[in-house]
């Protein structure tokens, strides 16, 4: 209706009542694609998930589209970066496909974490680990790290939602803790689940993540400040 994507967009968040500002990555007709495990390329976002491979290796044509200006601006003047959740190679890596919003997110100092899928997803992450999801991350940006720490559900989903996700080769997201720190980043415990006794779907609960959220936050700044204040002093006494 608008004749423009940003536009469509801006329009669209005004009638829903959208609280915050929501951008596309890019305004360029991007089309990604995925090689799997078994030497097949697939094409599309809905034809990756239905292909039902293991994804070794995914893209996007043109393979560096441009992105928003207005992007670039808010992850330039951020106080805080978070990444996720959603599904990990369609609608998260996407994103990070563009190599101006990596570039602008890597340059970034400011706090930036994770937040780390609860269930696997079938044709995308099945038996995916934590430290998968992160090494799939930065594997598709080229082994530059963009984020310092992930944020992961604590406690297991009831006995009922893991027998419901089982019946679709579904399966909680297991911590390997140790691969985690390998991969450099500090782990956040938090129970941030709610499960729809009704469906027994399990989805993260938007006001506990955003609380948790928050106050990882303010202790991640206060630790950089003590950081600052241990290095300016430092310099002061090797002077």
């Amino acid at each position: 209706v608008t004749g423009d994507l940003e536009q469509g967009i801006a329009t669209s968040s005004k009638v829903l009542a959208i609280r915050g500002q929501v951008l596309p990555a890019t305004v360029t007709d991007v089309n990604l694609w995925a090689e799997l495990d078994d030497g097949r390329r697939i094409e599309g976002e809905s034809n990756i998930t239905e292909a039902g491979g293991n994804i070794v290796k995914i893209g996007c044509l043109p393979q560096q589209p441009p992105a928003l200006p207005k992007v670039l601006q808010g992850i330039e003047g951020a106080d805080f970066v978070v990444i996720g959740p959603g599904s990990l190679y369609t609608s998260v890596i996407p994103n990070l496909l563009v190599p101006e919003i990596r570039e602008a997110i890597s340059a970034t100092q400011v706090p930036r974490i994770y937040v780390c899928n609860i269930m696997t997803q079938p044709g995308e992450t099945t038996n995916y680990t934590v430290a998968d999801h992160i090494q799939a991350i930065d594997d598709a940006c080229g082994g530059q790290r963009l984020f310092d720490a992930v944020l992961v559900q604590k406690r297991s989903p009831s006995a009922q939602a893991l027998i419901r996700y089982e019946q679709e080769n579904s399966h909680f997201v297991d911590l390997d803790r140790e691969r985690v720190r390998q991969l450099g980043r500090r782990i956040v415990l938090a129970d941030i689940l709610h499960e729809d006794p009704e469906t027994g779907y399990v989805r993260h609960h938007s006001q506990q993540l955003a609380k948790v959220l928050m106050r990882w936050y303010w202790r991640a700044g206060q630790l950089d400040t003590r950081r600052s204040k241990k290095q300016r002093v430092g310099a002061r006494t090797s002077v």
